[in-house]
């Protein structure tokens, strides 16, 4: 394990959010163990999620976005510990067919800061643990919009949909 390796672990979960893809989030879990906890309690976030409960949640945002591309600020990686932080931006593709017209377009494109600390196994090529610092302020507008999008969903389908955790 190095800290080339730490870092492509790192650069390949944030890119995984553009298309958000995932079966690349479930391939760089660690087998043995993962979670990925939201922060800060301020936001009311979800309680922790193993692999398989965050891969749904982004799964499950798949129905309403076309991605969420998280864009690198910074990294820093710590090769004793086995740890990468990353300061990260991000926007929203909300898809199309969730949008409606009572709202500008512009106001449908969301823009989030974060603060990821990402560990990872011995190999450095799996992710055991996710601490994902959000926007708490942003956060509650971004989860406006996906209520919207669910009830435009829902309304153009005529149809239950299934929400994130988050929602």
């Amino acid at each position: 394990m190095s800290a080339s390796t730490l870092r492509t672990t790192a650069e390949r979960y944030i890119s995984a959010f553009e298309t958000l893809d995932s079966d690349l989030f479930r391939s760089l879990q660690s087998p043995r163990t993962y979670s990925h906890t939201f922060g800060p309690a301020s936001a009311s976030p979800p309680p922790p999620q193993d692999g398989a409960h965050f891969a749904q949640h982004i799964a499950d945002l798949r129905g309403i976005m076309r991605g969420f591309p998280v864009y690198t600020q910074a990294m820093y990686v710590n090769e004793a510990a086995r740890q990468v932080v990353v300061h990260a931006t991000s926007e929203t593709w909300f898809r199309d067919e969730v949008k409606d017209t009572e709202m500008p377009e512009s106001d449908w494109l969301y823009h989030g800061e974060y603060i990821f600390i990402l560990d990872m196994d011995e190999s450095g090529e799996k992710i055991t643990k996710v601490f994902e610092f959000l926007d708490s302020k942003g956060t509650d507008a971004l989860r406006q919009l996906m209520k919207r999008a669910r009830a435009n969903q829902a309304k153009f389908k005529d149809k239950e949909i299934r929400k994130t955790s988050w929602e």
